[in-house]
């Protein structure tokens, strides 16, 4: 079966897309009518005496607000020093106070800096945008976050993602493979996200079940911001972060809740041509007093799409339910929340979930998959301290399982207990000091119809301490440590007990106005992973007769960064060399583990305009396995990287300001790749694939938001250069969905 994949050319499909709009109700964060109102909510600001140029690109970073500038009035413009808790607008004012600059708040939310002088605004050249990319990272603009990748409210809203790979669009850095979100799996730099430290809302994911299933099953909607620290990672991060970490996080009722109501709420429904894939849902959210509380449900349903081919692909259909609620209580100086996050997908997928089909095996065409993972975590933390106190708490247990009944009835779920307490020393505004304890218990557990309830744990204790400071005007260091004990046991109850200490030093030095040298350096002990639920053996796995290593890694990073009357251009090396990372096997044993090493490098450009933007990145990343060329295959490389090769993306955007609509696109794209073929392997094909979307807020109907968008465009046939297996020739890979097109509508209230 091959279903129409261009436009709705049916009247059964024109009367599915008019339910959908005007019945259907789905959950998609997006800061709109919330982000008009943050001018005047307080955040935790901490931005020094520099130039204009980075203190608004910080402010936009410390309060999550779109900002504007004009070029020739902010470089070489030196900016008042802001720090404290207050209101964006009083952040503001003092940042320019006696700098003869005004701003104003446009209809969309952003924010425009302009010069008090009529005539000199009008003859300023250059304009550039300044956006905020994350809403709560204290530590921005610190030399450990020179490298990270921001993805803003901004972005997430401008993207609209239906999955995790939609998340990273325009990241050529970060590679997501899977053609469905139940099993996609994140890379960065080519190193695979079990090697990295990640955490959602502050809370450890430990979601190791399933080699043929995704790690981490999150829907997009949920996210208000994420950031990416590739290759080396502060030690405040938490343990395991052998190449970097991921940080998610979830919406907020101040992100959604206009300022002035004490209660608000969306829906939003959308309708894919391709897949006739329909989602709906609604959010509820308010104040009252010290209290405030938000909560959503959010499903999905939807068929088997076509790849570019015009091919049926068997087991992509959607089926997806999501649940995020959220508690909070701020009184005087003190925040306490906690939220609860339940995402689920149950369908038929391929045998192998994660590739259409072995042709050397005769096996049913689908089975049924059953994806849930669950999160609930407490934070604390004090809204306006100060000084040497300054603390944080958070406490988190999270849920992953897999369960598949044919043909063994096979159930694994993992489980993590995770806490965090931590302060920050502020000597002033410039420097500080992380410090704090947290910890670990993570279970793997696995049972089938033949085989008793058995698994592995790990527990782990850590002490850290990471400095931010600096030192000289232009020069910041970020440098730090921790020690870690962890216990270990196997299915057999044996147990190892390792201790092992972990580094990390990053500099950043702005050389001359506008370029940045940028570098860094890690020594992590990552202790003993557990391994997958799915391949445990209790009936042969011997854990005396070859000991099980902790995984240690050194990784580096070196580049710099350059902007110039809105345009930016950066570049880096970087290289991760992790030993002994475990890869244990059903018939290979509990013990058996690689070393491998990713190496490689990064370009980016972009022109950034006052109501829009334009970015490319390149990457090219290689990975070689215990010294061996040949040993570069996505199989060898599962839960350690993948052979990624030369990688492009490229994202645009623009606002017709005082018309409602913005217009942008993504491209993505990969050049051939014969690293595979060093074993015998077919080389990784080369693909491009292109998307656009327009969106539309009427100005007689603010509540409403309008947008249709296009997905690969030029239909591709293609495989994500990080999904698994193309390279074999037994091997079908999961294709990626071909041409589709995404109504979707918004309405708040």
């Amino acid at each position: 079966m091959s279903r129409f994949r261009g436009y709705p050319r049916n009247k059964s499909i024109l009367q599915g897309i008019a339910f959908a709009l005007v019945m259907g109700s789905s959950f998609s964060y997006a800061p709109t009518v919330a982000a008009q109102s943050t001018i005047s909510e307080e955040y935790d600001f901490d931005i020094p005496s520099q130039d204009l140029a980075k203190s608004l690109s910080t402010f936009g970073i410390q309060s999550g607000l779109q900002i504007s500038a004009h070029g020739d009035l902010v470089r070489g413009v030196k900016a008042n020093a802001v720090r404290g808790r207050m209101t964006a607008q009083d952040a503001l004012n003092e940042m320019i106070a006696g700098l003869d600059l005004k701003y104003e708040v446009t209809a969309d939310g952003s924010v425009l800096v302009s010069s008090s002088n009529t005539e000199a605004d009008e003859a300023t050249l250059s304009p550039i945008l300044i956006t905020g990319v994350s809403n709560s990272d204290r530590h921005a603009g610190s030399a450990d976050r020179v490298d990270s990748k921001y993805i803003s409210s901004v972005d997430l809203a401008r993207r609209n993602p239906t999955s995790v790979k939609e998340v990273f669009a325009g990241e050529a850095a970060v590679s997501v493979g899977g053609g469905i979100p139940s099993t996609q799996k994140v890379y960065v730099r080519g190193v695979e996200e079990h090697n990295l430290a990640v955490t959602i809302d502050g809370a450890r994911q430990n979601n190791k079940v399933f080699h043929h299933s995704g790690n981490n099953l999150i829907d997009p909607s949920l996210l208000k911001a994420v950031r990416v620290d590739p290759t080396i990672a502060p030690a405040d991060i938490g343990p395991g972060a052998l190449a970097g970490g991921i940080v998610y996080e979830t919406v907020d009722v101040d992100d959604v809740l206009e300022e002035g109501r004490s209660y608000g709420g969306f829906v939003t429904a959308s309708y894919d041509t391709n897949s006739e894939t329909y989602t709906n849902g609604n959010a509820l959210f308010g104040r009252v007093g010290d209290f405030e509380a938000l909560g959503f449900f959010k499903w999905g349903k939807g068929d088997d799409y076509d790849d570019g081919d015009g091919n049926q692909t068997v087991g992509t259909g959607t089926n997806l339910r999501s649940f995020l609620g959220k508690a909070g209580y701020e009184h005087d100086v003190h925040r306490f929340e906690i939220s609860g996050e339940l995402v689920d997908d149950e369908a038929d997928r391929p045998f192998r979930a994660n590739l259409q089909n072995l042709t050397n095996r005769n096996e049913d065409p689908e089975r049924v998959y059953a994806l849930k993972r669950s999160n609930l975590v407490f934070n604390y933390n004090m809204t306006e301290a100060s000084g040497w106190i300054d603390p944080r708490v958070t406490l988190g247990y999270g849920v992953s399982s897999v369960e598949v009944p044919s043909p063994f009835g096979s159930d694994a779920a993992t489980t993590s207990l995770s806490g965090k307490f931590e302060n920050d020393f502020n000597f002033d505004e410039d420097n500080k000091i992380t410090a704090g304890v947290d910890f670990y218990h993570d279970v793997n557990e696995y049972k089938d119809n033949t085989t008793p309830s058995t698994d592995e744990k790990a527990t782990n204790v850590g002490i850290f301490g990471q400095a931010r400071i600096e030192p000289l005007e232009n020069l910041r260091l970020s440098f730090g440590a921790r020690g870690d004990t962890q216990y270990f046991t196997g299915l057999d109850g044996t147990n190892f007990d390792n201790q092992g200490l972990s580094g990390n030093a990053s500099v950043a030095y702005e050389v001359i106005e506008g370029v940045t040298l940028k570098g860094g350096y890690s020594n992590v002990f990552g202790g003993i992973s557990l391994a997958e639920a799915y391949i445990y053996n209790p009936g042969s796995w011997d854990y005396n007769s070859n000991e099980v290593k902790p995984t240690r890694s050194q990784n580096y990073s070196i580049g710099f960064e350059t902007e110039f009357k809105g345009f930016s251009f950066d570049a880096s090396v970087f290289s991760s060399d992790i030993e002994n990372a475990r890869r244990a096997s059903w018939g290979g044993g509990p013990h058996l583990r690689h070393d491998f090493v990713t190496r490689g490098f990064e370009l980016g450009a972009g022109y950034d305009w006052t109501d829009g933007f334009a970015h490319i990145s390149y990457s090219d990343t290689g990975i070689k396995v215990d010294g061996d060329p040949s040993l570069s295959d996505s199989d060898t490389t599962q839960y350690l990287g993948a052979p990624l090769g030369r990688v492009i993306a490229f994202e645009t955007a623009h606002t017709f300001k005082d018309t409602g609509l913005s217009v942008g696109g993504t491209v993505d794209a990969a050049l051939k790749n014969k690293d595979t073929t060093k074993g015998g392997g077919n080389p990784q094909d080369s693909y491009a694939t292109f998307g656009l979307y327009a969106e539309y807020k009427p100005e007689d109907f603010e509540f409403l938001t309008l947008r249709l968008e296009g997905n690969n465009l030029n239909d591709a046939s293609y495989a994500d250069r990080a999904s698994y297996g193309q390279e074999f020739t037994n091997v079908e890979p999961a294709l990626e969905a071909g041409r589709s097109f995404l109504f979707s509508v918004r309405a708040e209230f």
